[in-house]
């Protein structure tokens, strides 16, 4: 009979856990919980929920960058940044 090992209290998560309990580790992350995978009982990495984005405005340079770049021609990534962030 095989038996499953409930997860780790505290944060801590193994790599072996996280491998055959993935969707377990992906619930916790979606509700909001830091987990710290460890190696051998070592920390090894945090595992950690993003934070929301805002949304990106219409109006971003980003969406415009075709228009930036048609009458100068091919921009280099200096340039992208300047047209951008304003460089």
């Amino acid at each position: 009979m095989k038996t499953t090992k409930k997860p780790s209290v505290g944060g801590n998560i193994s790599t072996h856990e996280m491998r055959f309990q993935f969707g377990r580790v992906l619930q916790a992350v979606k509700a909001g919980r830091s987990l710290t995978l460890t190696y051998r009982s070592k920390p090894l990495a945090r595992i950690v929920p993003l934070k929301p984005h805002g949304e990106i405005s219409a109006d971003d340079p980003v969406f415009r960058l075709h228009e930036l770049a048609e009458p100068l021609g091919p921009l280099t990534n200096v340039e992208m940044d300047a047209a951008i962030y304003g460089q």
